[in-house]
């Protein structure tokens, strides 16, 4: 045994260039298969942390497409008639301007923030710390005053490592003084608080296109919540008894589905791509397994006429193929991973190994391998040694 695999190492060595070749082919689809899959792992977990935070859900109600706004007044009238209920905070909040400039500090950042209208309860509701200064008090928000809760991204472009607190910022053509900073988030796909600026709705000269109402509640009374909101916007919108609700809820566990439904989508790109990947590399191998058959045509013949048997042959050959695999296995596992851990640096995530999908690449390789080589393995077993012995 011990022979054979010697046999094995010099034979893959003597065929360096073919066998780098072929494992260079099997690595980019092991690569493709683990790469997709560890980014997915690392957003569905991002996107996990996102919607359990704080142990509740939340729903937000907002106007349907064309139909009225939803007004200041509309949306405190609704939080003022949903507060009664002890199992639910409300907060009303409202997008300003998407990309605003934002100066301060003498610095200006790039038209990237997000100036957006809440009142007191939005960080409560989001569970969002602080890393300084404090939230906006009920008479801040009663009275619209020209306070401002700021990201991380935006104190850090403006004030550096600089305390940004009692410091003033003007955006949008207004000032505003910096009552708190937000506690870093991360962004997942454009969203998060790190980019954004909060002022109390009303405090802006900017006038808000409409607001919307974010509900956050208990698991215990999320049926019933979802519910009781449904009639009192309706009652707040002035709806007619069975008319057809003018506005709709988002939940985030819609989100959730929707971001399911694409995490099966690339998991089935990365398996498509993988397998054909593997395909071509299963050619590459086979091809590469039957030139050595031929090329080794008289060492096989030596050896059947010194005894070897033809079952020995053929497992020589299918070890081969299957190490060649496996070489490319583990460059392509290894490759996949690296390209995860960029995935993780650049969102901020905790880097991940999809150890299923690992199995799953190991399993597909040694299938491969074990099927490419199956043929020159039964090629060389048949060899007739008095034929091979004739060409010495």
């Amino acid at each position: 045994m011990r022979d054979s695999f010697r046999f094995i190492f010099e034979s893959v060595w003597s065929n360096r260039r073919r066998a780098v070749l072929t494992v260079a082919m099997i690595a980019i689809g092991i690569s493709s298969l683990v790469g997709i899959q560890t980014a997915v792992e690392i957003l569905s977990e991002k996107v996990a942390g996102t919607f359990e935070r704080g142990g509740a859900g939340r729903f937000t109600l907002q106007p349907k497409e064309d139909s009225p706004p939803l007004s200041l007044h509309q949306a405190a009238g609704f939080k003022e008639m949903m507060c009664g209920d002890a199992s639910s905070g409300v907060t009303v909040w409202g997008v300003l301007h998407a990309a605003a400039v934002a100066r301060g500090g003498g610095r200006v950042t790039d038209p990237v923030v997000r100036l957006v209208a809440a009142d007191d309860a939005y960080t409560g509701v989001y569970d969002i710390g602080l890393s300084a200064g404090r939230s906006f008090s009920v008479r801040e928000v009663e009275r619209r005053e020209a306070v401002a809760l700021i990201g991380d991204n935006v104190r850090r472009k403006l004030f550096g490592e600089d305390s940004a607190v009692g410091r003033e910022i003007s955006l949008a053509g207004d000032r505003f003084t910096v009552v708190g900073v937000l506690d870093r988030q991360g962004a997942l796909f454009g969203t998060g608080t790190d980019g954004s600026v909060l002022c109390p709705p009303g405090s802006s000269s900017i006038t808000s296109e409409g607001y919307k109402v974010t509900v956050r509640y208990s698991a215990l009374s999320r049926g019933s919540t979802v519910a009781e909101a449904g009639r009192r916007m309706a009652a707040v919108r002035r709806l007619t008894p069975g008319a057809e609700p003018d506005f709709e809820t988002v939940q985030a566990d819609s989100t959730q589905e929707l971001f399911d439904g694409i995490r099966r989508r690339l998991s089935l790109v990365a398996l498509a791509v993988g397998l054909i990947t593997m395909l071509g590399a299963s050619v590459g191998l086979m091809n590469s397994m039957l030139v050595s058959v031929k090329e080794r045509w008289r060492e096989i013949g030596i050896r059947r006429a010194l005894g070897a048997r033809a079952r020995a042959v053929e497992r020589q050959f299918l070890l081969e193929s299957l190490l060649i695999g496996q070489m490319g296995n583990v460059a392509g596992v290894a490759l996949g991973l690296l390209l995860g851990s960029l995935v993780a640096l650049a969102l901020d995530g905790r880097f991940v190994v999809p150890w299923l999908w690992i199995a799953a690449a190991t399993a597909l390789s040694a299938a491969v391998s074990l099927a490419s080589g199956l043929l020159p393995a039964r090629r060389a077993a048949a060899l007739d040694p008095v034929e091979a012995l004739r060409s010495l």
